[in-house]
């Protein structure tokens, strides 16, 4: 019998899309303040990997951008 590839056993997709053409993740940019918080949650913290669907490369430089959006003040 073919296992059945259910919706609910997948993984969100991410939100992050574009790729470089050498297939690096594209670099988060700090200034897009309402992105980055889409990351964070309400208590100012940043989103696990498990909640947000993000790959490990990806969620690295998610945690970098909020952090360095942080420390510029763009973030509190």
């Amino acid at each position: 019998m073919p296992i059945r590839k259910d919706s609910k056993n997948r993984r969100p997709e991410t939100p992050i899309r574009k790729k470089t053409p050498n297939g690096d993740i594209q670099v988060i940019d700090i200034n897009d303040v309402e992105f980055l918080r889409s990351f964070v949650s309400e208590q100012g913290k940043i989103l696990p990997q498990r909640l947000t669907g993000l790959s490990s490369a990806q969620q690295r430089k998610v945690k970098q951008g909020v952090r360095r959006a942080r420390s510029m003040g763009l973030m509190m």
